[in-house]
């Protein structure tokens, strides 16, 4: 009888331990896990049907990009981020030295068209009197050759010559005064010229409002175009939040419908907000919000709204979370009609 090998038996071993520490570990193991909770309680939608949409803080008046279109160095910057100013209140200075050149340039040179200008003047009284003493004498001189008086008639001829004479270096000393107002003219603009650019200088505030940011320092040297502006402003005496709407959401707005904004990752902020207007033209999707299914290839309606500044803790570009109330899609009307009404 052939004796067994005790290496058959290992196989049939270790498929049992690992088995039973198999079972062991999942018996071990514990039960469902508990449900964690969001570090933030998300907002909630408080009407019955409504559109949502990504909201971005914004002044009444637009943000506004303030630039240059002089090129030169940044001489000085008046102001700073968070600075409230009145309206024309200097904002930014560049270095104004050629300009105050070329402006004391053209007031020199109106002063000389002005003194040609009373030259050319003088020119003109000067002929009138000389044709009006070559007139009379050859008026004279025609009355003796009528009346028989022995007077020469070469003497006649000289005097009407110069009458004509006179008659023109008068249309001639015209025509000075004249290239003289005209060069004067020419003057006062290139003066006023001058002036404006020397104004354009100082960047001023163009309403009452407040400095957003400064991108400006002094010795950098601007640029007429910059992809940068120096200064953003803006009036945050009534904040808007501009709201992106889906055009297919777009038909359900109404104006008359409550909205209310809650502040990102705090559901538990909210504000009402009071609708301004719709804007006219639908614009490429600019915020995504990053919900599940959201379109990317779509463009937005922008629905404004007026947000009272001591409702919620915003600064200005920031975006918020926002539901309008809406008709029902089986009830939705145009949001042109809608704004249109309103």
């Amino acid at each position: 009888m052939a004796r067994r090998s005790p290496f058959r038996l290992a196989l049939p071993l270790l498929a049992l331990a690992g088995g039973v520490f198999a079972a062991w570990s999942i018996a071990s193991q514990p039960g469902t896990p508990p449900r964690a909770e969001p570090p933030a309680a998300p907002p909630r939608n408080p009407f019955p049907a409504a559109v949502a949409g990504l909201g971005e803080v914004e002044p009444a008046s637009e943000t506004i990009a303030l630039g240059t279109d002089l090129a030169g160095l940044i001489a000085a910057v008046h102001v700073r981020a968070g600075e409230q100013v009145t309206a024309g209140a200097a904002l930014v200075s560049l270095d104004d030295r050629r300009l105050r050149a070329a402006v004391a340039e053209a007031e020199a040179a109106l002063t000389v068209v002005h003194a040609n200008r009373e030259e050319a003047a003088a020119s003109l009284a000067s002929a009138e009197a000389e044709r009006r003493r070559a007139t009379l004498d050859a008026e004279r001189y025609r009355a003796l050759v009528r009346g028989e008086v022995a007077a020469s008639r070469q003497r006649l001829e000289t005097a009407e010559a110069e009458a004509r004479k006179a008659e023109a270096n008068v249309t001639l000393a015209r025509a000075r005064i004249a290239a003289a107002e005209a060069a004067a003219r020419q003057a006062e603009a290139a003066l006023a010229r001058a002036r404006v650019d020397l104004d354009k200088t100082v960047l001023r505030a163009p309403i009452a409002g407040t400095v957003l940011r400064v991108n400006a320092r002094p010795g950098e040297y601007a640029q007429p175009g910059a992809a940068e502006p120096l200064i953003v402003f803006g009036d945050l005496s009534v904040l808007h939040v501009r709201v992106q709407v889906d055009e297919t959401d777009a038909p359900r707005l109404r104006g008359s419908g409550s909205s209310v904004a809650f502040l990102r990752g705090d559901g538990t902020r909210s504000a009402e907000l009071a609708f301004v207007r719709i804007e006219p033209l639908a614009r490429p999707k600019r915020f995504l919000s990053n919900a599940p299914g959201e379109r990317v290839d779509t463009r937005v309606v922008e629905a404004i709204y007026r947000l009272a500044p001591e409702a919620l803790p915003v600064q200005v570009g920031q975006m918020l979370d926002v539901f309008v109330e809406a008709a029902p899609r089986s009830a939705a009307r145009s949001v042109w009609e809608v704004a249109g009404r309103d």
